[in-house]
């Protein structure tokens, strides 16, 4: 486990290793690195789906583009909806915050969760460094 201390005080305890998550988080967490990394959801990503579905469109590859399609369609409703893979992964590794344990780990009580602790000051950064040496630890298992 891992302790951060936020600047407004708050403690977050974390999982360090994909080893360490409980089997069902694993998959959660998982499943939000697969999104992050194979759709996105910055403006960023939308502007490469364009740039690759016009590529697959002048190429005459119909099957690609309708997938380009489709990724381009959740990267433009996620980055709307301001949802974030990475930050959905990042609430898969808290195991507790303030010392008490997180169990519900809904959609929906992560979202409220990433809220209030961006409120206590947890930056992006904090996020994308947390999520970067978790997998990063996983690889040197």
């Amino acid at each position: 486990m891992r302790l951060i201390t936020l600047p407004a005080q708050h403690t977050i305890n974390l999982y360090q290793t994909v080893h360490e998550l409980p089997a069902r988080r694993h998959l959660h967490y998982n499943c939000y690195l697969v999104q992050a990394a194979g759709i996105g959801n910055t403006i960023d990503d939308v502007n490469h789906r364009l740039s690759r579905l016009g590529q697959l469109v002048a190429a005459g590859k119909q099957q690609d583009a309708a997938v380009e399609l489709e990724n381009l369609h959740y990267a433009l409703h996620w980055a709307i909806e301001k949802f974030s893979p990475e930050q959905m992964a990042f609430g898969m590794l808290i195991a507790a915050v303030d010392g008490v344990p997180l169990t519900d780990f809904s959609e929906e009580n992560l979202k409220r969760l990433l809220d209030q602790l961006s409120d206590w000051g947890l930056t992006t950064g904090m996020v994308t460094a947390e999520v970067e040496d978790v997998k990063k630890n996983s690889r040197l298992s």
